[in-house]
């Protein structure tokens, strides 16, 4: 599942997102729970998300067709006596809330697999800071931008990598293609497959303060990245909040500018035509895995 937006930000009204190539309609029923929907209505494509919600049903804003959470059309007002078409249908999508996010699985016609955060995000009490960002970048190019520890010395010169020496050879890997940990000294990165990344200052079980993003493909150009700073210091301190996100923002502002500049914009077909070295170990970890991905024919492919 992919993240999508920000819990807090849905109230009731229909909003559209486009996710992996698709657009979507997301709303909250009457139990304020959110649904997602294609969002074009199948009597004459009207767009949905202009609609209303009305007694926790979609209305699509043309003729007053109503659609229940499974996109089944339940009211046509033009024939109140009759039957309702077959084809009068939208497909819905599974969608999930977790660590305060929306997560949507963008295929209607497979249940989705057993998906979990890391577990550090939902069993500390940390205060999230949240920030988003969307770059001109394939979805994997700016996913090995976080995997990359030999470029802080470089591109974060003046933030996060000021005090980080350019010459390295301390890196390890542990884990599986799935998810594995990258370090290089005390420091080090987490990584679940496809999306989710998460860095690490010392051990897990005294942790203070978090990074955590994930990258949700918009289309082919286009990455959402979307994360939070966790803190369990200060955390009735609401000015806190805002420069920790002004920093997340401008740290990824740093990359973007060299990610958007890459090419060819998605990695290459196999591994053999880019060059690597010692320090490429998580990329190359994170290549192995997508192309695994592509070849099961993966909803995310963005074919």
């Amino acid at each position: 599942m992919v993240c999508c937006e920000l819990c807090k930000r849905y109230k009731k009204d229909p909003s559209k997102k486009r996710v992996a190539g698709k657009d979507f309609v997301l709303y909250r029923d009457e139990k304020g729970e959110v649904q997602a929907l294609s969002p074009y209505c199948p009597h004459r494509g009207a767009d949905l998300s202009l609609g209303q919600v009305v007694n926790g049903k979609l209305v699509c804003p043309y003729h007053g067709w109503e659609f229940d959470s499974c996109g089944t059309c339940v009211r046509i007002p033009s024939q109140p006596n009759k039957p309702i078409p077959k084809f009068a249908h939208t497909f819905s999508y599974p969608v999930r809330e977790k660590i305060g996010l929306i997560w949507i699985y963008p295929d209607s016609e497979e249940t989705p697999p057993e998906w979990q955060t890391f577990h550090v995000m939902e069993n500390t009490p940390f205060k999230l800071s949240f920030f988003h960002a969307t770059w001109n970048a394939h979805l994997t190019r700016s996913i090995e931008s976080v995997l990359d520890t030999a470029h802080l010395a470089y591109i974060h010169k003046k933030t996060i990598g000021r005090k980080t020496k350019a010459e390295s050879t301390n890196y390890k890997l542990e884990g599986t293609l799935d998810q594995f940990i990258f370090s290089n000294g005390d420091a080090y990165l987490e990584y679940k497959f496809p999306h989710q990344w998460m860095l690490h200052s010392g051990k897990q079980e005294n942790e203070s303060f978090i990074p955590y993003i994930t990258f949700t493909p918009i289309d082919e150009e286009e990455t959402l990245i979307m994360g939070y700073t966790g803190r369990t210091f200060l955390k009735y301190f609401p000015l806190l909040d805002q420069i920790l996100a002004k920093f997340s923002l401008r740290v990824l502002k740093e990359d973007q500018i060299i990610v958007e500049s890459q090419h060819p914009r998605p990695i290459p077909e196999a591994l053999k035509m880019e060059a690597h070295v010692h320090a490429d170990m998580a990329q190359i970890q994170f290549r192995k895995r997508w192309f695994q991905f592509l070849q099961n024919g993966s909803c995310f492919s963005l074919d």
